[in-house]
């Protein structure tokens, strides 16, 4: 990493990185200007994305609308591009009966919001207004959810949900391959609300309000958010696994950290509020599929380490190899993450208000 940013690497990466930015501001202008073409669906769009590269919750907070428009009586559809999938073109995931595909035909965070979201409709595709327009000659779609699409301008949507992680100070945040942003911070003006994940945690409170207060658009709301871990998933290899346990059962206990994320030093800081002692930390790539000789030397490194269990993220899962798992001497479990709002009630409002518009 030191080397990425040496003063040679910065020098040679600098004219690029530029283009780059300039690139993307022109980008945004010409939607701006309806100089490129934005395409609406028939019914209502919400569209939940972030300014930077990496995990700020989207996939928790996709779930949670998905999960509240259903029990609103709505036929809800959820576009995602299927990040690292295996498969190309178009894939249907799920429908309103069951889950069509494994993670690798639809990538790993579509098809968890697909086992997660039982008669909500998944769709993956690199163009999700043609996937939008082929899913509503296909069904009756009352409200669709766009995953990670706040760069994807080409689809209108009625309500443009901005996620900001209250850890990550934006004010000093630089665009890749410098920093983490994907656009400049000016890209937060077309934010219809901001929610601000890991609230529960510590972070400068004045400092990002006075970023919102300059980039965002006047008196739009911002929601305080969180992660909560509500429990452990037995792992076992078989796909109808659904062995459900509280987060309390390994409080105190020595586990091995398994995960492939963006932010893997967040997933442990999590377990160690949790009260679990991990004992061992094994990170890989965001999406990594694991192969069973990785997931084999991960378990002899837990065994070793004193581990009683080796815990690793939902996401993950969808990636690990059934066959390891049923041969795992140690119980393997998911963390099971869920989104919580303080203010639940304004937030719904907002999604219902936007899904009823149309």
């Amino acid at each position: 990493m030191k080397s990425l940013f040496s003063p040679f690497t910065r020098a040679l990466f600098y004219g690029p990185a530029r283009l780059y930015e300039s690139g993307v501001r022109l980008r945004a202008l010409l939607y701006k200007n309806n100089l490129l073409k934005t395409h609406r669906l028939t019914a209502p769009v919400i569209s939940v994305g972030n300014l930077t590269v990496g995990g700020t919750g989207k996939t928790p907070l996709v779930a949670f609308i998905a999960q509240y428009l259903q029990a609103e009586k709505h036929h809800v559809a959820i576009l995602s591009r299927g990040y690292k999938r295996a498969s190309t073109g178009r894939v249907e995931v799920s429908n309103e009966q069951s889950v069509l595909c494994g993670p690798r035909e639809a990538g790993d965070e579509p098809f968890l919001l697909a086992t997660t979201c039982p008669g909500v409709r998944v769709v993956v595709d690199s163009d999700r207004s043609a996937a939008g327009r082929w899913l509503e000659e296909q069904a009756q779609i009352t409200a669709f959810i766009l995953d990670d699409a706040y760069q994807h301008l080409r689809v209108a949507r009625d309500l443009n949900l901005l996620l900001i992680d209250a850890t990550e100070p934006l004010d000093k945040a630089a665009m890749v391959p410098f920093g983490r942003l994907r656009e400049p911070l000016t890209g937060l003006r077309r934010a219809d609300a901001i929610i601000v994940t890991r609230a529960d945690q510590a972070f400068a409170k004045a400092a990002l309000q006075a970023l919102l207060n300059r980039y965002c658009r006047k008196n739009i709301p911002v929601f305080f958010a969180a992660h909560e871990m509500t429990g452990l998933r037995r792992l076992t290899g078989e796909s109808t696994s659904s062995e459900k346990n509280p987060a309390s059962i390994l409080e105190q206990k020595p586990v091995a950290a398994l995960s492939g994320i963006a932010r893997p030093e967040r997933f442990v800081m999590d377990l160690q509020r949790l009260g679990l002692t991990v004992v061992l930390r094994r990170d890989f790539r965001d999406h990594h599929r694991y192969t069973e000789t990785e997931f084999g030397e991960v378990l002899r490194q837990a065994v070793a380490a004193g581990a009683e269990a080796i815990i690793t993220t939902e996401k993950d899962a969808a990636n690990l190899p059934a066959e390891a798992l049923r041969s795992s001497t140690l119980p393997v479990y998911a963390a099971q993450i869920e989104f919580r709002c303080e203010d639940e009630t304004g937030l719904k409002k907002l999604i219902r208000h936007a899904a009823n518009r149309r």
